[in-house]
């Protein structure tokens, strides 16, 4: 039987499931969630008007996924959003993210240094941003995208222009892991963020006594309890093999139910 799930979106990418298998654990992944680049009209000017103002006008680029920089990628280009990056650099715009992934990706680009709180929640980076004092920023993000980083922001008269870049919806056909996950024949489901958490709620409302859920960080937890889904526990870091240390310690532990 296999130990961990891994949901999975479409048109995303970790390294999570090469690090357990890495460690010897049965891996299966299967999407619950579509995330893609933004298709309306004005899609592509929203992106323009993003490198505009990372090249040109705002103080801070605050990214908090991956999803939002491919998103940009898919919608311009990586040429043009290096360029952005470089000129906004040059400048002395300053960039900041949640966590380390995010954080590895925007560096790749040519951002640099990057601003990341000690704990990966959108609170610890509205915390440390705040001690900069109020300041403008550009945060291209997705369309569904919590507001508490920008509110608390505003509340202390930054002026943040969040603009949806990508869209993250749950996956239309029921996944093919859904009865397996309702029937327990996993012990650990690893859940990345707190759309994922809706997205397997939506077709697994309570997961059953004896599967944990790992989360990659308090926000996710936070989620799982809310919505009920069942027992959580909170990995000690974004990372891949700090998700993969979370997973081990469970199976080690027994939080599961002993699997025949």
């Amino acid at each position: 039987m296999p130990d961990v799930l891994l949901v999975r979106a479409l048109g995303g990418d970790d390294k999570d499931a090469g690090t357990l298998r890495e460690r010897g654990l049965t891996v299966v992944e299967d999407p619950f969630l579509v995330v893609r680049a933004c298709a309306d009209p004005g899609a592509g000017e929203r992106a323009e008007r993003v490198l505009a103002a990372i090249s040109d006008t705002a103080d801070w680029l605050v990214v908090t996924s991956q999803a939002a920089l491919r998103a940009l990628i898919d919608l311009t280009s990586e040429t043009s959003l290096r360029s952005s990056i470089a000129g906004g650099r040059d400048r002395g715009l300053q960039f900041a993210t949640v966590g380390e992934v995010t954080s590895a990706a925007m560096t790749d680009l040519g951002a640099t240094p990057v601003l990341v709180p000690s704990v990966s929640t959108a609170e610890a980076l509205r915390q440390d941003l705040a001690t900069w004092g109020p300041a403008t920023i550009i945060a291209p993000q997705g369309s569904q995208a919590m507001k508490g980083l920008a509110g608390g922001l505003r509340s202390l008269g930054w002026q943040v222009d969040e603009v949806v870049v990508y869209e993250t919806s749950t996956v239309g056909a029921r996944p093919e892991a859904a009865d397996r996950l309702a029937a327990g024949d996993f012990a650990v489901v690893v859940l990345r963020s707190p759309t994922a958490v809706r997205a397997v709620a939506s077709f697994v409302p309570r997961l059953p006594d004896g599967t944990t859920v790992v989360c990659g960080g308090p926000t996710t937890a936070a989620e799982v309890e809310r919505t009920g889904l069942g027992t959580v526990v909170i990995s000690p870091g974004p990372t891949a093999d700090a998700v993969a240390d979370a997973v081990q310690a469970c199976l080690a532990d027994g939080i599961t139910k002993e699997r025949p």
